[in-house]
């Protein structure tokens, strides 16, 4: 007790001995084996402890206090004390941290009571023979409200950097509470940088919003449209982030710009620029654009009706003459087809593979189409067919069919962009080998296709 112990020793029964209300130390812990130890041998370092009406309070020695309750000793040497609040505060402070058996936390708030009875920090400093800065480090982690410190049961056990970093924003309890869950976590920088950047760039917001309302910078501020991207008056042309810079920097930057105006948005703490609106200039685009999209819409049209006019022609084909084939050309072909779906084929042969072609669409109406089965029974017929000696027939039915469902109208555009119009020359291929005859149409667009995919190959290489 350096200062304040006494040589006076004064017998006194624990049952009049008080843990007292401020000891720093929230939880003493098992005193089982101390109090077997006391039981045997006694008290053999006396308590401290400081007179309170006609009871006393323990100073130092709440472990060995409630050890000695818990052994049922009788009345044990006590150092009596003539302290007043701040000292008794101090010695208490002073024991504990000696002994190192306080969290942070703890010493933080038995830092903050000495400081809140009076003591200066210097003074505290000098009593625990610490700095100040430790002494207003930790009386900060003290100002953390109770609330935020119910948000986990361990919050006593963090260190004082997070619990620095969660008292930085007092007043803020969301942020605290996010900090606090974050804690012992990899998540928890990742979160406070998060709310860094945040106030950081809100700082910058308000740093570029007074500078733009001193109406010095040169620039035309305007009240933010009520549509930003259909006012009648403004046309929007850009927004101006923290990224831009330092405040005067981002004045600088907006005056390079040159909008007609600029505005203030609170809502995303961004400064938005615009131009005035030219109408007839933009008449003028819109009726280009236009065009182009009606231009893009009947090349569509024309795509589609060519695509369902060729998907009938084939199935149609199919239907009548896959039955007069011979099985062994059949049987080929399944194999060919069962390729086809399962690799990327180059126009002139199957090279490479493919990873896209995963749909188990049935395709039971392109199937009836080329069997004559009606689509509600194609897959009963199957179930039969596909055990019976024909079976080559319907196994190319079945192939032909998925093909000529992936050959959609709607996605279809003989470009070579997609995996489904990659597939279309090897198909071909197929079909002819089992004696179809395209059309010229067709063969016009087949040229038109294995072009599109040699020149896209060729420049994947390069």
């Amino acid at each position: 007790m350096s200062n304040y112990q006494s040589d006076q020793i004064k017998l006194i029964n624990p049952s009049l001995i008080d843990p007292h209300p401020d000891n720093p130390r929230k939880n003493i812990g098992d005193v089982t084996d101390l109090a077997a130890s006391i039981k045997a041998n006694g008290l053999l370092s006396p308590l401290s402890v400081v007179p309170n009406g006609e009871r006393y309070r323990v100073i130092a020695g709440h472990r060995r206090l409630a050890a000695c309750k818990q052994a049922g000793t009788g009345a044990v040497p006590c150092f009596v004390l003539d302290l007043d609040p701040l000292q008794q505060l101090e010695a208490m402070v002073t024991e504990n941290c000696q002994r190192e058996q306080l969290t942070v936390l703890e010493e933080a708030d038995a830092i903050q009571g000495m400081l809140d009875l009076g003591a200066t920090t210097a003074a505290v400093a000098h009593r625990l023979g610490r700095s100040a800065d430790y002494v207003r480090d930790r009386a900060k982690a003290a100002s953390i409200k109770a609330d935020v410190r119910k948000t986990r049961d361990d919050f006593d056990q963090l260190t004082i950097g997070q619990l620095m970093a969660i008292a930085r924003y007092d007043g803020q309890p969301d942020r605290q509470e996010r900090l606090a869950h974050a804690a012992g976590t990899s998540n928890f920088d990742y979160i406070l940088h998060n709310i860094e950047v945040e106030d950081r760039r809100s700082q910058w917001f308000a740093d570029v919003s007074a500078l733009l309302a001193t109406g010095t910078t040169g620039l035309n501020v305007i009240e933010d449209p009520g549509e930003t991207f259909s006012d009648s008056e403004w046309h929007y042309s850009g927004a101006i982030f923290p990224a831009a810079g330092t405040p005067e920097e981002t004045i600088e930057e907006l005056r390079k710009q040159n909008p007609d105006a600029v505005s203030v948005h609170e809502a995303t703490q961004t400064i938005y620029l615009w131009d005035r609106r030219d109408a007839a200039a933009e008449a003028e685009e819109e009726a280009q654009r236009a065009a182009e999209q009606a231009e893009r819409d009947a090349r569509q049209h024309v795509l589609e009706e060519y695509a369902a006019t060729t998907a009938d022609k084939r199935m149609a084909w199919l239907h009548g003459h896959l039955h007069a084939i011979k099985r062994a050309k059949l049987i080929e072909t399944t194999a060919r087809l069962g390729l086809l779906q399962t690799i990327d084929p180059d126009p002139t042969g199957f090279t490479k593979d493919l990873h896209t072609w995963n749909d188990a669409a049935c395709a039971r109406e392109q199937f009836a189409a080329i069997a004559g089965i009606k689509p509600e029974q194609a897959l009963a017929e199957l179930h039969t067919h596909l055990n019976s000696p024909d079976w080559p027939t319907y196994a190319v039915m079945i192939l032909t069919a998925r093909i000529e469902w992936f050959i959609s109208p709607n996605d279809w555009d003989w470009s070579g962009d997609d995996n489904v119009s990659r597939r279309i020359p090897g198909y071909y291929l197929i079909l002819q080998d089992l004696g179809y005859e395209p059309s010229d149409d067709e063969t016009e667009h087949l040229d038109q296709l294995v072009a599109a995919i040699t020149e896209e190959d060729e420049e994947e290489d390069e």
